[in-house]
């Protein structure tokens, strides 16, 4: 049985490389996208801050209490003074704003008029504040010097961060949010589209009835199908993984090594357990969409079926981004997210093999179960009545 799916697998694989747009788009695409998107994240990001800070701002001063605010103001914003009349010219333009001050009171306030609507005053805004954080240290060390104290000695404690993570597992922490989740929205993307078309689209062309009538048995042929939708989300999520590591890469020699994320933790052992973890979600969400794509007539009946698992699995991603691996074993009995928490323990050093072994049991027996509903369907007549 296994020979003859693996024939129907040979001979889909095969087409599927025939079709030179259906191997961009799953395997060279993921490794240009993901660099592309970052690089376009990074250089947009680059450009409207040195927009926003390059531009000469208008600030007007309401009851200025000396010229030493405007002193450390002006080394973080380019700015020319203006004469304030009317407080509406700040809706009005997007480089505008107002600081008022106020000495009635036994502290000196400030309230700052600005655009939210505008980058550029929201930036302004927030150089204001920091500039008057700066202005306070300073008025603060003048009260002090007359008592001889200065800022330092008010500082009761000194406070350092050591981490105490494994070697291995520092700077791990973007990897172990980022990864999962981008694994799983593209095995389900990568394979959505195959899967429904080497089903439901099957029935709709009308070439799944001469396929049945062979002498391959049809639990092969459902096999044969399940595993060449697997192999292509499984090679779309790797290829993602590739280019997510080459932006990361790229970025991170930009920035001089700044960014917080230590791809050298990818060993060649870490990469294995990831693999294993990454086939066993490739087979359960292909084994899923043929089944799905088996029952339905057409490919839009066939979308109406899967938009349910196409809302639910980028919502269990992001519900998971910032979720630690659980310590009870039971959590690792759920399929989907027990591989998002065996994810998570691999890149961060916590491996631990009965909570791997638990999970790929708990996927491998609901990825049988499934691809036994899909045989039992092939071997049915229903699966002939609905392609008609």
């Amino acid at each position: 049985m296994f020979k003859d799916a693996l024939i129907i697998f040979k001979k889909e694989f095969k087409s599927l490389f025939k079709d030179k747009r259906t191997v961009f788009s799953i395997v060279i695409l993921p490794m240009v996208l993901m660099p592309m998107i970052f690089m376009a994240i990074g250089f947009f990001g680059s450009v409207q801050q040195k927009q926003v800070a390059e531009t000469v701002y208008r600030i007007g001063f309401v009851n200025l209490p000396d010229k030493e605010f405007k002193m450390i103001l002006s080394q973080m914003l380019h700015f020319e003074e203006f004469d304030v009349n009317n407080y509406n010219v700040v809706s009005d333009s997007d480089n505008t704003i107002i600081v008022e001050f106020d000495h009635s009171g036994n502290k000196l306030t400030a309230k700052i008029y600005y655009n939210s609507t505008s980058s550029k005053s929201r930036f302004a805004s927030q150089m204001v504040k920091t500039a008057l954080n700066s202005y306070e240290k300073l008025l603060v060390a003048k009260r002090l010097s007359k008592y001889s104290l200065n800022l330092k000695d008010l500082d009761a404690i000194d406070i350092t961060d050591v981490d105490m993570a494994p070697k291995e597992a520092q700077g791990t922490d973007f990897l172990a949010v980022m990864l999962p989740y981008l694994i799983l929205i593209y095995i389900f993307s990568g394979s959505m589209n195959i899967g429904l078309a080497t089903t439901a689209g099957e029935k709709e062309r009308g070439t799944l009835s001469p396929i049945l009538v062979n002498q391959v048995s049809r639990t092969s042929i459902a096999l044969g199908k399940v595993l060449y939708v697997m192999s292509t989300g499984l090679i779309n999520s790797v290829s993602t993984v590739i280019g997510f590591m080459i932006a990361f890469k790229i970025l991170g020699d930009s920035l001089g090594g700044a960014l917080p994320m230590n791809i050298a933790a990818f060993t060649p052992g870490k990469t294995l357990g990831l693999l294993f973890t990454i086939l066993t979600v490739s087979a359960l969400a292909s084994s899923i969409i043929v089944l799905l794509g088996s029952f339905a007539k057409s490919m839009k009946e066939a979308g109406t079926y899967i938009m349910p698992i196409y809302i639910g699995v980028p919502v269990l991603g992001i519900s998971t981004m910032q979720m630690d691996p659980s310590k009870q074993l039971s959590m690792y009995l759920i399929p989907m997210l027990n591989s998002v928490f065996v994810m998570k323990d691999i890149i961060i050093a916590r491996f631990e093999l009965t909570k791997f072994l638990v999970m790929l049991l708990s996927n491998i027996a609901v990825t049988s179960v499934v691809i036994y509903a899909i045989a039992k369907l092939f071997n049915s007549e229903r699966i002939l009545e609905s392609s008609e």
